[in-house]
Parts: structure tokens; C-alpha cells; sequence
């Protein structure tokens, strides 16, 4: 076994499958590095062979964008703790990720907290059979908690909800260990100030964003203002330089006042900017959106967990559901009745605010208390 070579407060663990797992992880990140503690983040597929990262990843992107239906069809079916292949996904898991058990023990950690389930196979076993001897918790970044999380030797669970908490109870995991912290965001969306409706001939201005990947019906969302009047877009399209060249073109044949831009860093200035934010019902993008008191028109849902994200914008009256083609329209009918500072202050009561510092809280007081290991069942 390789001796520890440095110490370190804090390990956070993140996939780059989508980009809210890392935006999730970096909110961490941010929070215990201002309390003075030092932090490794991990990027779990830079510890796995390069052709297995790819190939999740191609994998979950274009299930998504090609055949959402399929996509939904197989989480559904999968999310379930007794399906016949478990056993082998799971050794499969510990095979390929087998480098990242290394990296925490020579990280040496008070605790360790992950942002997607993977990291979660490969450290709850070794925290029920003794060989990690720290916390370890499990961050969940939707509005539900699908089965892959419930994995045994996780000490805690950070959730959004309650509906989440309920998922990880039916999925055999003891109400006592979730925690209702809310999906880390940076702390510049919780200073973002209320919305106000935009004043007589004032411009509506629309946040629209495609997430870190560049999908959704990007194109479709945009050619729907065309002829929508006194509305001025800003677009994030991400990391997809297609889709960047290609909005310039929907956006001078529409003749619209936009602004477009590649991957943004600093989102929060972006919805701090907007009246209305049009995206994907991704977990980050919706917690980002929501702490910030900014409404949201959902556009493009995946079946799977983004139904859940989905649902609760528009159940808790933050937002509406829209086909893309029909947002340009909606917009415009949400300014004329006023709607979007009451559905702004709406927005902000469906979060729970200061939430990256209150996951890492969570960790600190396990790392604290150094929970026995030999409390798991092997």
C-alpha cells in the first residue's frame, strides 16, 4: 500500500458527464477553500483509461440528443438495486476506477464528497470494508435521487428535496444519513439581486443557454423570437463551436439584437443580467437559475431525471414548460401580465440558499466525529 504524500482537508470527486457535476464540485471547491481549507478535486475520468471516459461520455450525450425516448425508457427501467447485471457493472466500475482509491489515499483527506454516483461504487466498498477510513458523501445534483446513488458505505447524502429524500429512502437508504442541504452553487448566485419587471419600453432581457455541452434545441429556442419585439437575447453556447457559428447565422436572418458567446465562466453575472432564463432542465442550470430568483421557461426535457427538474420549476410556479418553438411568444406574454418578478421571488423560496456551504458542513462534522467504518455491512 503507498504511503500518504501530502494531507489534504478536503477531496471532492466529480465526472464530467454533463456539466453539472463539475460546476457542483467547483461550488465545493470554492466554499471550503474560502474557510481556509486545502482541497483536491478530482476529475474521475483523468484516473480511468482515456477510451472509458470517452466512451461514457459519447455514450450519455448522444443517447440524450439522438434518442431521448430510449434514454428515459432505460433509466426508468434501471432505477431499481436488484437489476441481474449490477454485479458485473459494479466490478466493471472497480476495475477502471481502481486509480482513484489510490489518489485518495495518497491525498490523505479529512473527508471525501463526490458529485456523480461513480466515484460513490468505487469508495462506498472500500469504506465498508475498512480500507477508507474517512467520510465519505455523496452529493446528488437533480430534484430526485435515482437508484445508482443509493450506494452502501456512503456515510451521507446532500440532497435538494424532499421528493429526493424519498427516492434514496425507497432505495434502502436510512432517512437519518440525507441531508437536505440543497445542489451546491457557487455563492454569487445567492447575491444576485431580486428581479424587477422590466419598466415600460424596456427592453425583456433573455438568458439562453444550452449548458456546458452545447445541446438542446438551441437553434429552434432562438428563431422563436424572431418578430418578438423590445427583447434583447444573450446566448451561452457552451463548448460547442457549431453551435456557435451556427446561431450567428439563425440570429442574422432573424434580425435579432443578441449577443452570443462560447463557454461562460462566470454564469451568475449572465442570470444576475437576465429578466428570464431559457435552458435545459439540467440540475445545475435549474439550481442556478432558482437561487438566483430568476424565472425559467424549460425547453428540450430528457425524459429521466430532467422530468423531475422539470417538474418542480413549474410546480413550484418559477416557471414554465414550452415547446422550443413557442418560446419567443411566451416570453413576451410573461412580461405583458407581469409575471416574472412574482415568479422570480417564487424561484428563490424553492432553494435552499448557502448550499455549498452547508454540504460542506455536513462533511466537516463527519470528519469531526470520524463515523466507524465497521458501521456498514460489508
Amino acid at each position: 500500500m503507498s504511503q500518504p504524500q501530502t494531507e489534504t482537508d478536503l477531496v471532492v470527486v466529480f465526472t464530467p458527464v454533463g456539466g453539472g457535476h463539475k460546476a457542483a464540485a467547483m461550488a465545493l471547491t470554492e466554499n471550503a477553500r474560502a474557510r481556509g481549507l486545502t482541497v483536491a478535486t478530482l476529475n474521475l475520468f483523468d484516473l480511468a483509461p482515456r477510451i472509458v471516459g470517452e466512451t461514457y461520455l459519447a455514450t450519455h450525450l448522444t443517447s440524450q440528443a439522438m434518442a431521448p425516448s430510449f434514454y428515459g425508457s432505460a433509466y426508468f427501467a434501471a432505477n431499481r438495486r436488484d437489476l441481474p447485471l449490477d454485479p458485473l457493472r459494479r466490478r466493471f466500475d472497480h476495475v477502471v476506477f481502481k486509480k482513484l482509491v489510490h489518489a485518495v489515499r495518497d491525498l490523505a483527506p479529512r473527508a471525501v464528497v463526490a458529485t456523480h454516483h461513480l466515484p460513490l461504487v468505487v469508495l462506498g466498498r472500500e469504506r465498508r470494508r475498512g480500507r477508507l477510513g474517512v467520510p465519505l458523501v455523496g452529493v446528488v445534483t437533480d430534484y430526485t435521487a435515482h437508484a445508482v446513488w443509493a450506494e452502501r458505505g456512503v456515510d451521507a447524502f446532500c440532497v435538494p428535496c424532499d421528493d429526493a429524500t424519498r427516492a434514496l429512502e425507497t432505495h434502502g437508504i436510512d432517512g437519518a444519513r440525507v441531508h437536505r442541504t440543497g445542489i451546491p452553487v457557487r455563492a454569487a448566485f445567492d447575491a444576485v439581486p431580486p428581479i424587477v419587471n422590466p419598466r415600460y419600453g424596456e427592453r425583456l432581457r433573455v438568458l439562453v443557454t444550452s449548458g456546458g455541452f452545447g445541446v438542446g434545441p438551441m437553434r429552434a429556442v432562438v428563431r422563436s423570437f424572431a418578430g418578438v419585439r423590445n427583447v434583447e437575447l444573450t446566448i451561452v453556447c457552451g463548448a460547442s463551436d457549431a453551435l456557435f457559428e451556427k446561431m450567428h447565422e439563425d440570429v442574422a436572418l432573424a434580425g435579432l439584437d443578441a449577443r452570443i458567446i462560447g463557454f461562460e465562466r462566470d454564469m451568475a453575472s449572465r442570470v444576475a443580467n437576465a429578466h428570464l432564463v431559457v435552458g435545459k432542465a439540467g440540475g445545475l442550470t435549474v439550481s442556478e437559475t432558482l437561487t438566483a430568483g430568476r424565472p425559467m421557461i424549460v425547453v428540450g426535457t430528457v425524459p429521466g431525471n430532467e422530468t423531475s427538474n422539470e417538474a418542480y420549476v413549474v410546480g413550484g410556479h418559477a416557471g414554465y414548460a414550452a415547446n422550443s418553438r413557442d418560446v419567443g411568444a411566451l416570453a413576451s406574454a410573461m412580461r405583458a401580465r407581469g409575471e416574472l418578478s412574482t415568479f422570480g421571488a417564487n424561484a428563490r423560496k424553492l432553494v435552499v440558499h448557502g448550499s455549498a456551504a452547508r454540504a460542506v458542513d455536513v462533511t466537516l462534522q463527519l470528519a469531526a466525529g470520524r463515523r466507524r467504518f465497521d458501521s456498514f455491512a460489508a
